[in-house]
């Protein structure tokens, strides 16, 4: 008889994990903790043949040929879903777009998906608190996925939680080498040090979900700070490009048609 995925307790798994390294966390560490991984510890997952799609569902994936059932939990977990191709469908959770709303069928069971944590600020403040309770020291908790970029290939990190970090780090009015006044620059701590351990955690069988940051302890704050990380779509300089794109208005019009043409013949063939 096959074993069904279970949760598991998330705290007993963090002290498995700091007896395994040999270490105790210390004042100003970062703990990153897989935003897959914490939501299999939450009983964030399904059984795909347990999802019943819906009318929508089945529209949606016929319009971008994808599995209605997952068509069916993006809907479920999104605001918004924008058909994309070859199944993928690029959703917009609580601000930020993510293809397939960070649902995942890699690192769980055949025929199981992985959905994000129910709120993943919460878990990240209650890792926060727990740390705090049993070893006595104050740290920043991160939790993560992975994304891509626009125009890019691969995968970076992105942080979808966190508690005890500066966020946001505003450099606006500080000096550049130049004596520059900078006028736009905000630093995306969180995102940073979600791809910062993009490279130990990995992508497949590494199984290492969970990851010790020391040496940042200045981006550490005692409690939480509430920062809007995400910007509208109107604010948006890629959905601004990209609607410009669409509307005819780029430049050289001959040179960037003919490689808009060969990525289409390039698509048609997949």
């Amino acid at each position: 008889m096959k074993k069904e995925i279970k949760k598991f307790n998330i705290y007993s798994r963090i002290e498995t994990f700091f007896k395994k390294v040999g270490l105790n966390p210390e004042n100003g560490d970062v703990l990153a903790l897989s935003g897959k991984y914490l939501a299999i510890s939450e009983g964030r997952f399904y059984k795909l043949e347990d999802v019943v799609p819906t009318d929508e569902a089945y529209e949606l994936a016929k319009a971008n040929d994808g599995d209605p059932r997952i068509a069916e939990l993006v809907l479920r977990e999104s605001e918004a879903v924008m058909p994309s191709f070859a199944g993928i469908f690029m959703a917009s959770v609580k601000g930020m777009l993510q293809p397939n709303a960070g649902i995942d069928k890699s690192n769980i069971k055949e025929g199981y998906v992985v959905l994000y944590p129910q709120d993943p600020n919460a878990s990240a403040r209650k890792i926060r608190l727990f740390v705090l309770d049993r070893y006595g020291v104050k740290v920043g908790v991160v939790v993560t996925d992975s994304r891509i970029y626009p125009t890019r290939k691969g995968t970076t990190g992105i942080a979808i939680g966190y508690s005890g970090i500066l966020p946001i780090v505003d450099e606006r009015g500080s000096k550049d080498l130049f004596g520059k006044k900078l006028k736009v620059t905000k630093r995306a701590i969180a995102d940073q040090l979600a791809t910062m351990v993009q490279p130990i955690m990995g992508e497949s069988n590494e199984s290492r979900p969970i990851v010790l940051i020391r040496g940042l302890s200045e981006y550490v704050v005692d409690g939480d700070v509430e920062a809007e990380l995400s910007v509208s779509y109107e604010e948006d300089i890629y959905f601004a490009a990209i609607k410009n794109y669409l509307q005819g208005k780029f430049y050289p019009k001959k040179q960037v048609r003919a490689k808009d043409n060969a990525r289409k013949a390039l698509y048609q063939g997949l």
